[in-house]
């Protein structure tokens, strides 16, 4: 009965997380231990969570205090008013982000487990766990942005659709495109589940599905309403220097920056981890289900339209990070031990490393 009870709280979920934990802990301790600061030693807590609050968290968290202007526009919703809420609650808006961010992690890894499981062998499906929590931008999903929810949202999406549970899919895809401007994109894969599920006979259950792109549309009211302009969150985009062009022109303009030597290792690190995805999406391709391709496709394809001017693949690192069936992939492509301890090891030093940087405000996504 004892090793049952063991086995239904899914033991490895947690144990991945807490695993995920100790890196953020260690190097966020250390970017500030070993580096000039101001922080005594003994503050060990309080030192290991500064990292967790930088750059894009600070437009969460004023957001949340204050509401929206033209230039936040560009932040989705759902994420601020959830730390709107606790602080009404009397919590600390950074400590609520926090909570937020790191609920959600745990979430995705049990849910994430257990899509896996619809599909794959517990091996394989421990692992592409693992490489999920250890990826070398995944401290993301316990800071402060939008990324640990947003991914709990299209796993929930997606664990509803194979389920055949239509409105509730629907709901969580609603909430995904209040979260994220890619949110949106989860009507297709939603689409083709349902279809596929169908086998010729659809019924009004499909109108469910019209709840995500709904998720995007309450938004363009809300800015209708506050700012006169339905369409300022893509208004807003020219304040980071983002233009359409198509994804070849993106890559040119990387390689020109690379060889004029401008922001040399930022932009080496957004063009190896784009290289890095467009690698695991041809693997991917034919071997995952039709819908994580279409989920991978937008997530992966749509910011190569936006370049900014002065980094081309900005923040690509961190969209690529969302992109779960990549996981999935590598872990059905690892054959034995020897090579899983190997791309944890090499995952968790990047992430060390990454998240050491990130801690320290430089840049990383």
């Amino acid at each position: 009965m004892s090793k049952q009870w063991f086995s239904r709280l899914h033991l490895e979920p947690i144990t991945i997380y807490l695993t995920h934990q100790l890196l953020i802990i260690l190097a966020g301790y250390a970017a500030e231990i070993f580096f000039p600061g101001h922080y005594h030693p003994k503050e060990f807590f309080a030192i290991a969570g500064q990292g967790l609050n930088r750059w894009d968290a600070g437009w969460y968290l004023r957001i949340a205090r204050e509401g929206y202007n033209e230039k936040s526009a560009a932040f989705f919703p759902f994420y601020p008013l959830l730390i709107y809420l606790l602080t009404r609650l009397g919590m600390n808006p950074a400590a609520a982000g926090i909570l937020i961010s790191n609920l959600s992690l745990m979430g995705i890894l049990f849910i994430f487990h257990r899509l896996a499981r619809m599909d794959h062998d517990p091996s394989t499906s421990r692992r592409a766990t693992w490489y999920l929590a250890l990826f070398p931008t995944a401290f993301y999903l316990s800071a402060i942005y939008t990324e640990s929810l947003f991914l709990l949202l299209a796993l929930l999406t997606f664990y509803f659709l194979r389920q055949k549970r239509w409105l509730q899919a629907g709901l969580c895809g609603m909430l995904a495109a209040s979260t994220r401007n890619i949110g949106v994109f989860l009507l297709f894969p939603a689409l083709w589940e349902y279809f596929e599920a169908a086998k010729g006979k659809i019924s009004k259950d499909i109108l469910f599905l019209a709840l995500i792109p709904a998720g995007l549309a309450f938004y363009m009211i809300f800015l209708q309403i506050e700012m006169g302009n339905p369409l300022a969150f893509i208004d807003a985009q020219q304040f980071w220097h983002r233009n359409f062009a198509w994804p070849w022109t993106s890559f040119e303009r990387t390689v020109i920056l690379l060889w004029e030597n401008k922001h040399f290792s930022r932009q080496l690190l957004d063009l190896s981890f784009t290289l890095a995805g467009l690698v695991m999406f041809f693997l991917s391709l034919g071997k995952e289900r039709t819908s994580y391709t279409l989920f991978s496709l937008a997530g992966l394809w749509l910011p190569l339209f936006s370049p900014a001017s002065h980094a081309p693949l900005m923040s690509m690192p961190r969209f690529v990070m969302v992109l779960f069936p990549f996981y999935l992939t590598l872990a059905r492509l690892v054959k034995g031990e020897a090579g899983h301890n190997f791309i944890l090891a090499l995952n968790s030093s990047l992430f060390f490393l990454l998240y050491l940087l990130f801690t320290r405000g430089h840049w990383i996504a």
